[in-house]
């Protein structure tokens, strides 16, 4: 399931700016403040002023790097449920590489929040995966942004966070660093599975909302400047979070802020003139947007886009795909497929829709019936690796999946391995993978909404030892493993797979068997 969301940006005191609108466009940008960040004190300003915490950065990062947090406690006694994992986000960019927007005007203290709301059915739910970009803008020098992230079970004005982590705390945080140049990066926070002290979402007090909430703090920029409400953290020297939409220009661009009630700021506290007044939690879609008059643009602070972001939360109890209940094309609603049966309805598919009915007709009741994809993540494989390597470079073709429906097309493929993603993007993968034994999952969605899974086993078998005496691999080193070589000399077989050719002269001969007595009598490899 996959809820849209929103851009946020940092707004200053000097919120309410009048700018000449250029070519290019003037960008305006909201500040927001941490929890108990010190209040600035107002000050008398005039009547227009420019205002340079408005700033909005576009980039395009052709290659996002992945820093991959996994949070660690106590060992052993979590179990893992049904396993089925929701993706919530407001946005529709890239977590892989694109073009985004950063919100330069953002202060260190501030938090960018989304809110993602979901049926009550999939309540309680267990935290998986915190994912958010950031990024940097022709940056002269390298980068260093310490930064937490903020987890609350409902809305971020409603409660104190149910956890917290940052990368200044020695919880196992670490900060962003980046080269200079244009760059991004995707942080991807999750908690280890063998951890029972897990997170979860239970819709406390059974709050009709059915919420929860990911925010992201920068706790200290790279190089942040003394009064954020007056003077921007300088664009070339920080890294900033990202939203998803490029359009800059005075008053244009609003249209794509897909979830403006459920995309929050925590700003800094820069007056009554600042945006939000007086700082602290707003949604965006409280934020002031961008004025024209008489050809000067009054810089509104109300980001145009949303928050690249998202999180994955498995719900204990697996709750049924819903779509379309019909009756004809008369009568439709919502439900799951037992559901629809039990009432007598025409089950549409998962991820189908009833629409707004025009002639008494549902537009969702006179499509075909939507079904789901099938995943093909190709045949199992194994990998020896050579003497000297710890990794395998491991390729994994999930493009033989298909889709059943005539016209309908597979809309996104993802790899994973557990909790961990590894792509979100096209249906070819590459990665690397220690020696073991990994199970690499591929889900595939139509242009629906519904999906489809498969599993491919790689084993990444490493390097033997060529003077390990244990040839029958029973643990000891004796007068089984002689046998067990003579054996295969003459011919036996060889369930281990071991070369009979233990002193490497190129023959499997006695001299072999000679050797290995040697060796298992205390003797040196040959």
């Amino acid at each position: 399931m996959s809820t849209r969301f929103c851009k946020v940006g940092s707004r200053s005191r000097a919120a309410m700016v009048m700018a000449l609108v250029l070519a290019g466009g003037s960008v305006a940008l909201a500040q927001k403040a941490p929890a108990g960040a010190p209040a600035s004190q107002p000050q008398a300003e005039p009547a227009v002023q420019m205002n340079p915490q408005n700033v909005e950065l576009p980039i395009e990062a052709g290659d996002v790097q992945t820093m991959r947090i996994v949070l660690h406690g106590r060992s052993g006694g979590y179990t893992q449920r049904d396993n089925c994992p929701v993706v919530a986000t407001h946005t529709d960019a890239s977590f892989t590489g694109g073009t985004y927007t950063l919100q330069g005007g953002f202060a260190q203290g501030e938090v960018a929040v989304s809110s993602y709301t979901l049926p009550a059915a999939y309540f309680p739910a267990r935290f998986v995966t915190a994912e958010f970009i950031i990024g940097q803008q022709n940056a002269t020098v390298t980068t260093t942004t310490d930064w937490s992230i903020l987890i609350w079970d409902g809305l971020p004005n409603a409660s104190a966070p149910i956890a917290e982590y940052s990368s200044q705390d020695g919880t196992g945080l670490s900060p962003v660093i980046m080269g200079p140049g244009t760059r991004a990066t995707n942080v991807q926070v999750s908690v280890d599975t063998n951890d029972p002290d897990q997170i979860f979402f239970f819709n406390p007090n059974g709050d009709p909302t059915h919420t929860f909430s990911i925010g992201f703090r920068i706790d200290h920029h790279n190089a942040q400047t003394a009064d954020p409400c007056f003077t921007a953290p300088p664009a070339n020297l920080n890294a900033f979070p990202a939203t998803d939409n490029t359009v800059v220009g005075c008053g244009s661009g609003y249209a794509a802020l897909s979830a403006p009630t459920e995309n929050w700021l925590m700003a800094l506290n820069c007056g009554s003139l600042g945006c939000p007044p007086n700082g602290g939690w707003t949604r965006f879609s409280t934020l002031q947007t961008d004025q024209n008059l008489a050809g000067f643009c009054i810089t509104g602070c109300r980001p145009r886009g949303d928050w690249v972001m998202r999180a994955t939360i498995d719900p204990v109890t697996c709750p049924p795909p819903t779509g379309a209940c019909c009756f004809g094309t008369s009568g439709c609603f919502t439900s799951d497929m037992a559901t629809c049966m039990g009432a007598g309805g025409t089950w549409k598919g998962p991820g189908t829709v009833c629409g707004n009915p025009s002639g008494g007709v549902f537009p969702g009741c006179t499509a075909a019936t939507n079904h789901p994809p099938v995943a093909n993540a190709g045949p199992d494989q194994t990998i020896n690796l050579n003497p000297g390597q710890t990794q395998a470079t491991v390729s994994v073709d999930g493009s033989a999946s298909q889709d059943p429906d005539a016209g309908d097309l597979i809309a996104s493929y993802r790899w994973n391995e557990g909790i961990r993603i590894i792509q979100d993007g096209p249906a070819f993968c590459q990665t690397t993978l220690p020696a073991g034994l990994h199970t690499l999952t591929l889900t595939v969605t139509d242009s629906f909404g519904a999906t489809g899974t498969d599993t491919v086993v790689i084993n990444v078998v490493p390097a033997s030892n060529p003077c390990d005496p244990d040839y029958n691999q029973d643990g000891a080193n004796d007068q089984g493993d002689i046998d067990y070589l003579i054996n295969v000399i003459a011919g036996g077989p060889n369930p281990t797979g071991r070369d009979s050719d233990f002193n490497q002269d190129g023959a499997s001969d006695q001299g072999d068997i000679d050797a290995l007595i040697n060796v298992i009598a205390g003797g040196p490899c040959p």
